[in-house]
């Protein structure tokens, strides 16, 4: 409740911090390479959108001065590459390139180019609601069809068995390294 509200407060206000001290500080760079060598600009907003496309790590700094250059040209790059990162079905390695590379930035707290009373994290937030209500949709669609086959209430009338409450239990195998297991009990005495 209130505890999880109050850290995610302080959150926003660390990224919009960092954003704020590395806006400032890739401005000058920025500023620099406009008077002095505008292809590489050019070069950057091309690295930039050649690590989306591919999903390729990518340095913050990069995505900031190619954001200063063509805020619009990067606004499309990331939001494009957002949607087809949260399309369903999901590829693995892009959604982690996606949770790794592109979730946690700062860049989020920018204002959107459609909209200077919007933020990109709100785009972010678009997208996925769009990428789940297909999902929700598609389920609803299997939820609404087994329910018109002849065997539904044999299917209903399966009772729920909970066979392994635990994650830690033996024959699940997750969390059975020893530094884990010796943290768990210590946590439990």
């Amino acid at each position: 409740g209130t505890e999880s509200k109050q850290k995610l407060g302080e959150r926003v206000i660390t990224a919009k911090t960092k954003l704020t001290a590395d806006v400032q500080r890739e401005r000058a760079r920025f500023e620099y390479l406009q008077q002095h060598s505008e292809e590489t600009l050019e070069s950057i907003l091309k690295s930039v959108r050649a690590s989306f496309e591919t999903c390729s790590p990518f340095l913050e700094s990069t995505l900031l001065i190619a954001w200063m250059y063509d805020a619009a040209a990067c606004e499309e790059i990331v939001l494009s590459a957002c949607t087809k990162a949260l399309k369903a079905p999901i590829d693995k390695a892009e959604y982690e390139w996606f949770r790794q590379y592109v979730f946690g930035s700062s860049f989020w707290f920018l204002k959107s180019c459609k909209d200077d009373q919007t933020f990109l994290y709100q785009d972010l937030l678009r997208i996925a609601r769009t990428m789940s209500s297909h999902i929700v949709q598609d389920m609803d669609g299997i939820y609404d069809h087994l329910q018109t086959h002849t065997k539904w209430p044999q299917l209903q009338a399966i009772e729920n068995v909970t066979l392994i409450a635990r994650q830690d239990h033996e024959s699940v195998g997750l969390l059975q390294e020893d530094g884990i297991r010796r943290m768990l009990e210590r946590k439990e005495d």
